[in-house]
């Protein structure tokens, strides 16, 4: 049977060790927060976005008369390249969520 100085030994090991892996997991963090930094940005700024047009829906009826008075080919292409840009957003949305960008993948499979 451990005595209580054994026992208090041992606490103060253990707190040690947690201790060096909150640092590492902090320090192997640090590029992570950057990018989540601007990702939360970007995030508030489709908000921020989202909250004008609310308040101002004639600014979306200005921009569909806009794409109304482009005609044929021209209206398309525009289509077209707000498409792609939403299917890229999309892809780089999951692959960030399933972590297989910025080494990430690697980061979760440590902290397992």
């Amino acid at each position: 049977m451990a005595t209580l100085s054994e026992i208090h030994i041992r606490r103060g090991r253990l707190l040690e060790r947690i201790a060096a892996q909150r640092a590492r997991l902090r320090d192997g963090a640090r590029p992570i927060r950057r990018v989540l930094d601007k990702a939360d940005s970007a995030i508030a700024g489709v908000h921020a976005g989202v909250a004008c047009i609310k308040q101002r829906p004639w600014v979306l009826g200005l921009f569909a008369a806009t794409m109304f008075a482009l005609k044929g080919r021209r209206f398309f292409r525009v289509l077209k390249r707000g498409f792609l840009v939403w299917k890229a957003w999309v892809s780089l949305r999951d692959n960030l969520r399933d972590g297989r960008y910025f080494g990430l993948d690697k980061l979760i499979f440590w902290l397992q």
